[in-house]
């Protein structure tokens, strides 16, 4: 019996958890008009599922601050309020106290970041949740800094799953609408929200997304061409099944047949017991797109603050930019070359 009650309770918890940023409707403060209410301005989210990040600005609310810098492009000349984390309420964005890259969600961005109208609450937050401490002019150096690193990882988010299941739910739930006349992404969201048979805010959001991006803006879905693993393929190394780690996944061909590795450095002890020259194609998984990349022209950080499945790690990326990225918000000692990858760098991985 009491094994059932836990079992119970512990489903109940599971049905009914939030977000941390969640807040119901009658507890926070919504300002946008009509039925576009709840809708972020920008991205047509649902503000009260991302309430703690919520920002004001000439009378628009927005998800985040990530949303209100690609409308204002980081210029403001007017009062901004952002949500107190503790409070609820808006408070002055240029007085308060933001805590940056706790283990908390973020919204739109790789990192994490809250406000606080007191201080001492912002340091409280650190102490239980990790973070760092800035004024509101420092916050948008970083956003600025992550602006395209941002955009970079919701477009792949969207070109690996949104679409897809947008496109599926809208072709299906729907009757179809015609969105030359519709202005506006929040307008677009509440028009669907009355012609299709879909209930969850996050199928509504699939549908808006996919039909914003290919139909008013034209984006095409380019599908991202990641490394296919088979399920029962286990990296030849360490013995573990490598579709598991997508971010981390490589093949390489060796006399003709194709290997599998969990993470770039058990692929290199690979390659250096059977030599350079006898390995054939080699592919890597971009971290932050998982786009299948050539291993001998991608750039590799070294050092940094992110493990991979078997400790630590090579992360490979396609660009230099993205590299030197992650290396600077992730605390690497390096990039390198494939060609730099020698013994002694696998030795210090160990």
């Amino acid at each position: 019996m009491k094994k059932y009650l836990l079992l119970l309770t512990m489903f109940s918890c599971l049905i009914f958890a939030k977000s941390f940023q969640f807040i119901n409707k009658d507890k926070g403060t919504f300002i946008n008009e009509g039925s576009s209410k709840y809708y972020c301005s920008s991205c047509a989210m649902s503000l009260p599922k991302h309430y703690k990040t919520n920002y004001i600005y000439k009378n628009r609310q927005y998800c985040s601050i990530h949303c209100l810098y690609e409308q204002t492009k980081g210029k403001f000349d007017s009062e901004i309020k952002v949500v107190d984390t503790n409070s609820l309420k808006f408070i002055d964005a240029k007085k308060a106290f933001f805590v940056i890259g706790s283990n908390k969600p973020a919204t739109m961005s790789f990192h994490s970041k809250y406000a606080f109208k007191q201080k001492k609450d912002a340091m409280d937050f650190i102490s239980k949740n990790g973070g760092n401490l800035v004024r509101f002019k420092d916050l948008i150096v970083v956003v600025r800094n992550d602006f395209s690193k941002d955009l970079s990882m919701l477009d792949t988010k969207k070109k690996k799953k949104v679409y897809k299941v947008g496109k599926k739910l809208y072709e299906s739930n729907c009757n179809k609408i015609s969105i030359e006349n519709i202005k506006t992404i929040t307008d677009l969201k509440t028009k669907l929200k009355e012609v299709c048979k879909v209930n969850k805010d996050k199928q509504l959001q699939s549908m808006t997304v996919y039909l914003w991006d290919t139909k008013k803006l034209d984006k095409t879905i380019r599908k991202i061409e990641s490394i296919y693993v088979p399920k029962d393929a286990k990296c030849v190394i360490c013995g573990m099944f490598v579709h598991k780690y997508p971010k981390w996944a490589t093949m390489l061909e060796y006399k003709q047949k194709h290997y599998y590795f969990d993470g770039p450095k058990d692929m290199l002890k690979f390659v250096f017991e059977k030599g350079k020259s006898n390995i054939g194609e080699i592919y890597v998984s971009d971290y932050f797109t998982t786009k299948k990349i050539d291993g001998r022209k991608a750039f590799y950080v070294i050092g940094s603050d992110v493990y991979g499945p078997m400790g630590k790690e090579l992360v490979a990326f396609e660009s230099d930019q993205a590299a030197y990225n992650f290396k600077n918000d992730h605390f690497g000692k390096k990039v390198m070359f494939f060609s730099e990858i020698t013994d002694e760098v696998l030795e210090y991985l160990k």
